[in-house]
């Protein structure tokens, strides 16, 4: 059954706001975030100060896609895009023969892809929001 976005968004939301005063009394280069995918888009929505709607398009990012922030000269951040691992399957080492079983074989990683946007839902799966200025409106 798990946690409601809105259940989420207020639990990341105090975890930023201690990050954010962190951030400013320790300044760094460069921070690193490991979180679940609901935890980034908060993260991105409360920073950028995304719309519900523009909250509710992007997708969760994949396990291991990485989401890259970068400083824009100005004291903020900016979206600079996401990496995707590119993977390989190949032989573990010590494995002999040309014929070799799936649990002979691992996954390593061979690069990454860089992409400028961040990846959303597709159409069919964002529904649209009715909103309604009093009891008698069909809405907007």
């Amino acid at each position: 059954h798990g946690e409601s976005a809105s259940d989420v968004f207020d639990r990341v939301s105090t975890f930023l706001d201690s990050l954010w005063r962190s951030f400013e009394s320790q300044r760094a280069q460069n921070y690193v975030l490991v979180t679940h995918g609901i935890a980034i888009r908060v993260f991105l929505a409360r920073y950028f100060r995304y719309s519900i709607d523009q909250f509710n398009m992007l997708a969760n990012p994949r396990n291991c896609e990485m989401v890259i922030l970068a400083h824009d000269g100005c004291g903020r951040l900016k979206l600079d895009g996401r990496c995707d691992l590119e993977l390989s399957r190949v032989k573990k080492s010590g494995s002999k023969g040309d014929n070799v079983d799936d649990d002979e074989m691992e996954t390593v990683v061979v690069g990454y892809t860089l992409h400028k946007r961040l990846r959303t839902l597709p159409p069919q799966y964002v529904q649209a929001r009715v909103i309604r200025m009093s009891h008698n409106d069909t809405g907007l």
